[in-house]
């Protein structure tokens, strides 16, 4: 459109056109009267040009000046800006900077150095591509200077200058930070072993040890500056401020070490369980946070401080054996509301963990009977059967009429699965381990025993939650909930015999995670007819997985002289069961306190994890995604068995820097 616009001669000549027509027409009747009035037309034509050539002179001079003033005031602008401003060549070189900018470095060679030296935080900026709506923020000399970035390129000389100006935030951030240090942090803190602990001290000696245990938690806490209220026998609750919270974080709660240290005439060491929750956006939500927290350091054993950050934990401790609870008390109202629950249900449907192995199975088998002799429908979900249940399964399914008929694949129980239908999950509470994670996405009624220290990825939704690690099996906590679900209750040879053998694969013959009530678990098992002998028979291996696992053990390496590392670079059915026991086997060896096992199992990379209690192998492995004990945890891995075996090494390593770093916190 700007073509066809006309310029001043151009809009003289159109406003003329009219007044010259009419003087020719004139003509015609007055040559007089014509040429009078060409004259004029003349004239006007004259007349307008000269004013327009004036205008387009003042146009041009005010231009002019506005051009000079706006060039001055930009100069002046520049120079006398209240804060640092540098401009940069093609190359980042500093150009130009004001004294602002110098003032920053003041021993500085500045001009025609690379802006990295000076300012490192620009270092991985391309000027080129970066935003401008996108600050670069920076620390000098305890000022918070956020620099404001802008690239000018010429084509023609195809040059680049970037300009940088900084805004002093010092002030905002201090807010900020200030805001941060003075928020609430609420802890739930618990007392682990309190009845345990009281009734296996003297009288004489029980006042003084409950009292310097009241005391050391008042007094650590006090000195972080917190406000500690003791509401129960063993349960307080601490409030403080973010940054004296810090100071505990630092330590990593050191108060844990200095509870277990009580020894005043009491034959078990005391163990606190703390719950942090540090970012709610209202006090309710930070204390529901701790309670969450806390929930989850008893699931996993106690002795542990687990905090919550938003939708993730951080663990410190549970380096210790989980204390064994000699009250049965849970354990019975637990079997009275699964007994409830079971009787409101059209069906239940069971499963443990994927490529279950014979505590799995076995606990399965345990809650299927319990389900039958309550009358109600029970189903075992399991999709196949790996290589290290396959004597159980034969045995149970060949000695049980119907327990064929009623062992489903995933995709046939979410056919029959009904809102009235309950789930029980054993040996296992994390959603993606399970034997069909598709039915506890559908389920509307969960209830969940496992002896596992419980992760992130637990199954939320659960109605009832059966978490002890202390146990040793799932099996054992199974047994007892049979045994109180009702006096005339009796399991059949094959299922007390399943069960039995869940406890003693996962004790490895009452070693390992063995207690009193795992004893007790044993002889109720005995007393229903459990065969020893058969089960010894049931573990018997084949020739092939005696020299697999002979192969691993001879491939095996130390590190640090007291973890042994092996590999079982075959994919084939049983491969995580040879994994495992080849685990326990490097453990026989002299000088080795852990042992690792890798294998590769349906195109992943499993490891099994074995120790003998000094280093806790569920610590390492959580590190790379698994979980499960102190002395057996494992995990997989979705990379090379190179990877896998690296990134092993680099958790093992950390690991054992934190216990010195411990040792050497605790010796100071």
């Amino acid at each position: 459109m700007d073509k066809f616009r006309p310029n001043e001669k151009e809009k003289i000549f159109y406003a003329l056109a009219l007044p010259v027509a009419l003087s020719i027409v004139l003509f015609f009747y007055s040559k007089i009267l014509s040429l009078i009035a060409f004259i004029l037309c003349l004239a006007l034509y004259f007349y307008l040009s000269n004013l327009s050539d004036s205008n387009e002179r003042l146009l041009q001079r005010y231009v002019d000046e506005v051009e000079s003033s706006f060039d001055s005031i930009t100069k002046n602008l520049v120079f006398e800006m209240p804060f640092p401003i540098v401009v940069l060549d093609a190359d980042d070189n500093i150009k130009w900077h004001n004294t602002d900018f110098r003032n920053l470095f003041p021993e500085e060679e500045l001009i025609g150095n690379p802006i990295d030296d000076v300012l490192p935080s620009l270092a991985d900026i391309d000027f080129e591509e970066r935003e401008l709506t996108v600050p670069v923020t920076t620390e000098i000399d305890g000022r918070v200077i956020q620099f404001h970035i802008s690239s000018v390129k010429n084509d023609e000389l195809d040059t680049r200058e970037t300009f940088l100006y900084g805004i002093d935030n010092t002030y905002d951030e201090s807010i900020k930070q200030l805001f941060k240090d003075k928020r609430l942090v609420f802890f739930t803190v618990f007392l682990d072993n309190y009845e345990d602990l009281r009734n296996s001290t003297d009288a004489i000696n029980r006042p003084q040890v409950l009292g310097t245990i009241d005391r050391t938690i008042t007094e650590y806490f006090n000195s972080h500056h917190g406000v500690v209220r003791k509401y129960e026998n063993d349960r307080f609750m601490v409030v403080m401020e973010y940054q004296d919270y810090q100071d505990i974080y630092d330590s990593k709660f050191s108060i844990l070490d200095d509870i277990r240290e009580i020894s005043l005439g009491n034959t078990i060491n005391p163990t606190l369980s703390i719950g942090a929750g540090i970012s709610g956006s209202s006090p309710n939500e930070i204390y529901d946070d701790s309670r969450v927290a806390i929930d989850i350091a008893l699931s996993r054993g106690g002795d542990q401080a687990v905090v919550k950050v938003k939708d993730n934990y951080e663990y410190f401790g549970g380096k210790s054996k989980a204390t064994e609870k000699t009250s049965k008390v849970k354990s019975r109202v637990i079997s009275g509301a699964l007994k409830r629950m079971i009787l409101a249900s059209s069906e239940v449907f069971i499963m443990g963990h994927n490529n279950p192995d014979m505590d799995s199975f076995g606990a399965a088998l345990g809650v299927y009977e319990g389900v039958r002799f309550l009358k109600k429908k029970p189903y075992i979900i399991l999709n196949e059967v790996p290589r290290q249940i396959e004597n159980m399964y034969s045995s149970t399914t060949s000695n049980l009429e119907e327990l064929r008929d009623n062992i489903l694949t995933e995709e046939e129980a979410l056919n029959i699965l009904r809102p009235s239908s309950l789930v029980v999950v054993v040996d296992n509470h994390r959603k993606n381990s399970t034997e069909a994670p598709s039915i506890i996405d559908k389920a509307d009624q969960i209830v969940i025993i496992d002896h596992h220290r419980r992760g992130n990825d637990y199954i939320k939704k659960s109605t009832i939650s059966y978490i002890e690690p202390y146990a040793s099996s799932a099996s054992e906590l199974v047994t007892e909930i049979l045994n109180y679900l009702d006096e005339n209750f009796k399991a059949r040879t094959q299922i007390a015999e399943s069960l039995l053998a869940g406890i003693t694969v996962d004790t490895k013959n009452f070693v390992y995670q063995t207690g009193v009530r795992t004893f007790e678990a044993a002889s109720i098992l005995k007393r229903w007819g459990a065969d020893s002998v058969y089960i010894k028979r049931m573990f018997k291996d084949d020739f092939e997985i005696v020299k697999y696992k002979s192969e691993v053990i001879a491939d095996s390496s130390i590190v640090n002289d007291m973890i042994a590392i092996g590999h079982f670079n075959r994919d084939i059915d049983g491969s995580t069961l040879i994994a495992s026991q080849a685990a326990d086997d490097l453990l026989t060896i002299k000088g080795v306190k852990a042992s690792f096992v890798l294998t590769r199992s349906h195109n992943k990379i499993h490891i099994s994890g074995r120790s003998l209690g000094d280093i806790s192998v569920q610590l390492i492995l959580e590190r790379i995604g698994g979980g499960g004990h102190l002395t057996a945890a494992a995990t997989q891995l979705d990379m090379s068995m190179e990877n896998a075996e690296e990134l092993l090494r680099k958790a093992i390593i950390e690991y054992l820097r934190e216990e010195e770093e411990d040792e050497s916190n605790t010796n100071r």
